[in-house]
C-alpha cells in the first residue's frame, strides 16, 4: 500500500489504529502475517465512518467480526482491518433485534433466557450475528436465516432495510458476499416457548458439537462446503452411499474419509483423525500448510469423484 493515503489513515483514527496488527493472535486458526492497520469500532457511527473514510482514501480494508472463519495469507493483510465491535440485543414480544458485532453464543443465550425458540441449535457457533448472517451459518437442520425478517445495511454511507427476500439466502450464501453492503443489525421473530425445554435442547446439541469441536481448538470450522448433488458427476455420485446425502447435498466430511483425509498432515496442521473435513492447526502451523493440505485433498477428491470442493472458509489473499 502506498503510505501517503496511510498517513491520512493516522490522522484519522490515531491511537484508535494498531499498526503491523499480527492477525494469528485474533484468528481462531492462529496463522496469518501481520495487517498494516486494525481499527475497533463500538459504535454503529464509528463502523459507518470508518468505512466510508477508508473508501474515499482509497485504502484496502476488511470488516471482520469473530474471525472463526478467516484464513490470512502468511505474507499480512496489505490494508485495514476494521474489528467491528458494535454490540447490543433488544426484545419486544418476540422480536430479536441483533447489532451485527454480537457475539452469535450471546444472542442464542439472551433468546433461550426470554424463552424464544429458533436460535437454540446455533449453540456453540463461534463468532459474531454479522458474520454469522452473512454466511448464513448453520447446524443440525437450522440455518441463522429461518427466523429473520429483516436485515438493516449501510450501502454507500446510507442504512436500507432488506427484507429476508432481498438477502437471498441459501446454503452458506447470502446477497452480501455480492453486494458487500455493511450488515449492521438483524431482526428475528421468534416464538414463545418453554425456557427450561430450550435449555435442555440446547444443551445437548453443545453437547454433540462439542464431539468434534474441542475446546481451545485452533481451527476454521469446517474447511469444505456439503457438494450439491447436481455438481456431481454421474459416475462419482455412484460411489457415494444414499445416506450419506441429505437435503440435496452430498456429506463432504465422508467425502473426504474416503480418500484417506483423517490424520492427514501437512507441517503443523492436520485433519481430525475422527472428522474428516476438520482442519486442525497443532503446532508451529502456517497458512500455507492449511491451503497445501486442502489442495491436495481436493484433487483427491476430485480424482475419485469429479467434485470441484469449495471452501467454506473465506481465504484472503
Amino acid at each position: 500500500m502506498d503510505d501517503n493515503p496511510f498517513k491520512n489513515v493516522r490522522s484519522h483514527f490515531g491511537a484508535n489504529l494498531q499498526e503491523n496488527f499480527p492477525l494469528h493472535t485474533i484468528t481462531t486458526v492462529q496463522t496469518g502475517g501481520n495487517a498494516k492497520g486494525l481499527v475497533r469500532v463500538k459504535t454503529e457511527k464509528e463502523l459507518i465512518d470508518a468505512i466510508e473514510f477508508l473508501k474515499s482514501e482509497n485504502v484496502r480494508f476488511l470488516v471482520v467480526g469473530g474471525l472463526s472463519n478467516l484464513l490470512f495469507q502468511d505474507s499480512g493483510y496489505d490494508g485495514v482491518i476494521v474489528k467491528n465491535e458494535v454490540t447490543g440485543i433488544e426484545e419486544n414480544n418476540g422480536a430479536v433485534v441483533a447489532q451485527s458485532g454480537t457475539i452469535l453464543q450471546d444472542l442464542v443465550d439472551f433468546t433461550i433466557g426470554k424463552g424464544l425458540s429458533g436460535l437454540h441449535k446455533m449453540t456453540g457457533i463461534s463468532g459474531t450475528v454479522g458474520g454469522a448472517i452473512y454466511g448464513n451459518a448453520g447446524a443440525y437442520g437450522q440455518t441463522i436465516s429461518d427466523f429473520i425478517t429483516s436485515v438493516t445495511v449501510s450501502h454507500e454511507g446510507k442504512k436500507l432495510q432488506l427484507v429476508k427476500s432481498d438477502c437471498k439466502f441459501a446454503y452458506r450464501q447470502s446477497v452480501f458476499k455480492t453486494t458487500l453492503d455493511l450488515i449492521l443489525n438483524t431482526k428475528f421473530n421468534l416464538a414463545q416457548v418453554d425456557s427450561k425445554s430450550l435449555q435442555e435442547e440446547s444443551k445437548a446439541v453443545l453437547a454433540q458439537r462439542l464431539e468434534k469441536y474441542h475446546p481451545g481448538l485452533k481451527s476454521p470450522g469446517s474447511f469444505f462446503m456439503n457438494v450439491p448433488v447436481d455438481r456431481i458427476p454421474a459416475s462419482g455420485l455412484a460411489l457415494i452411499p444414499a445416506d450419506k446425502i441429505r437435503n440435496g447435498r452430498a456429506h463432504v466430511g465422508w467425502i473426504l474419509e474416503s480418500v484417506g483425509s483423517k490424520g492427514y498432515k501437512v507441517g503443523g496442521v492436520e485433519v481430525a483423525d475422527y472428522h474428516g473435513n476438520l482442519f486442525i492447526h497443532k503446532e508451529n502451523g502456517t497458512s500455507a500448510d492449511y491451503l497445501k493440505l486442502s489442495q491436495e485433498l481436493s484433487k483427491r477428491v476430485k480424482k475419485k469423484y469429479g467434485i470441484i470442493l469449495e471452501p467454506e472458509v473465506q481465504i484472503i489473499d
